[in-house]
């Protein structure tokens, strides 16, 4: 006997869709919440395609209204993103079927085959050896290497799913400076003086280090970290088996990525930091003279939407580890 799909997950609506449209005559088994979903809910499906033995297992993504001072793609935008990204080899989920104005399902959704791998979070926090940390590394920087070789026609934001970034090529955050002044302003009080006055001293001191990436037009991912990554070893070798959640994609410079993965590269194994580097360069990631520089003024974006909206105290005390280094210059 089949287990219903919980109510609470999938209204009728949705359970229509998937099993008349996006699967036609599946299935459904179970429907599971997936952790992670900060932004939008992710779920778990379980299904016996129509005529098929076995089971197979999908993600659906249900989008929720957004209004944050960070911007974030649509439905139709990251699955157009996910296709680009799948045709020049970045190994990414593929999109089974998508509902991106909600007519069907009350709200956007997006229907993707679930990728198989172990988050490279639990990897790296199991301590790994010099060498296979360095493995892992090298693996990492060459997929986003690989990322980075999708160009774009200009840089900014994506103004709809042809991925054409609108004409003024606005970066997707604005300026560094201003940028931050709107954070501290609507902080919730967690952040104190101090820690206010060295996020405001370290933006004012990034205008060069932005000037110098200004025209580049990359994929980014912009959210590239190991939670963000599923690792798998493949004939005695780490590969990453996928890069997840692209709500944040624009055309810019590769070093906002690079910032992104480095930013905790304190708590990681020493040559994880190493190998990720070269195996940037290995895949023809461009890195200029002064790119650990840039790549940190670039990651204050996140750092200070993180510290003046922190998802939880444990993330909050790491990413004010992470200000005060870049502050001291330890990298």
């Amino acid at each position: 006997m089949t287990r219903p799909a919980p109510v609470g997950l999938l209204d009728p609506a949705t359970h229509a869709w998937l099993i008349r449209h996006a699967l036609p005559g599946a299935r459904l088994y179970e429907a599971d919440p997936l952790p992670g979903g900060f932004t939008n809910d992710m779920v778990l499906l379980t299904v016996r395609p129509a005529g098929a033995p076995g089971t197979e297992r999908y993600v659906l993504r249900r989008y929720r209204p957004h209004c944050g001072r960070v911007p974030r793609n649509t439905c139709a935008v990251e699955a157009a993103v996910l296709g680009r990204a799948a045709a020049h080899a970045v190994p990414v989920a593929s999109v089974v079927a998508a509902d991106p104005h909600g007519r069907a399902t009350g709200r956007p959704a997006l229907l993707y085959r679930f990728m198989d791998g172990v988050p490279l979070g639990e990897v790296l926090a199991d301590g790994p050896a010099s060498g296979e940390a360095r493995e892992l590394g090298r693996a990492v920087g060459a997929v986003l290497a690989r990322i980075g070789r999708v160009r774009l026609p200009r840089p900014g934001a994506f103004a709809g799913p042809s991925l054409v970034p609108a004409p003024d090529g606005t970066p997707p955050l604005g300026d560094l400076p201003g940028f931050v002044d709107r954070c501290l302003a609507a902080a919730d009080g967690t952040l104190n003086g101090t820690d206010a006055a060295v996020l405001r001293a370290l933006a004012r001191r990034g205008t060069r280090a932005l000037a110098a990436v200004a025209g580049e037009r990359s994929l980014v991912h912009c959210d590239f970290n190991p939670k963000n990554l599923l690792v798998e070893r493949r004939a005695g070798q780490w590969e990453v088996a996928a890069v997840l959640d692209w709500e944040l994609a624009f055309s810019g410079s590769p070093l906002f990525d690079v910032g992104n993965m480095l930013r905790f590269a304190h708590e990681y194994p020493p040559a994880f930091a190493t190998g990720f580097v070269e195996g940037f360069r290995a895949g023809s990631g461009r890195l200029p003279g002064d790119w650990l520089r840039i790549s940190r003024t670039l990651d204050l974006f996140a750092l200070a939407d993180i510290l003046t909206a922190p998802p939880d105290p444990a993330y909050f005390a790491r990413a004010r580890t992470a200000l005060h280094r870049a502050a001291a210059g330890r990298y």
